[in-house]
């Protein structure tokens, strides 16, 4: 029997400010544009690295928040709801962080107790 992954989910609000063609009024300046696209490729490696060196032991699934769709799973629409501010991180649908995105090194550390779980239930 193949056991199960960590199911880690990312939900983040738009960076471009939910404008339809370009960055919108959040990136009104060069330095408010390399400071979102330095921020952009920071997460971007975050979740590449996790990907790759968790590979057989998780999942990841990474979206941008959509005012016009409301078909995210309720616990997410609850911290919507709620006004919590994005970026949304859930381990197997528990939040781990509201509002922060995880250095990788935080990420590693949250990961710590489910990957212990996950190898005690192999055994």
């Amino acid at each position: 029997m193949e056991k199960s992954k960590i199911r880690i989910e990312i939900y983040e609000g738009d960076p471009f400010g939910g404008a339809c063609c370009g960055p919108g009024p959040l990136v009104s300046s060069v330095n408010a544009v390399e400071r979102l696209r330095r921020m952009l490729e920071e997460r971007n490696q975050i979740v590449k690295r996790l990907s790759e060196e968790y590979k057989d032991k998780i999942t990841m699934n990474r979206e941008i928040i959509s005012q016009k769709r409301w078909d995210y799973p309720a616990y997410v629409i609850r911290l919507l709801y709620e006004g919590k501010p994005t970026p949304y991180i859930f381990i197997d649908e528990e939040p781990v962080s509201i509002g922060k995105f995880p250095t990788y090194e935080e990420f590693v550390a949250l990961l710590r107790a489910p990957l212990q779980r996950q190898q005690g239930s192999s055994v």
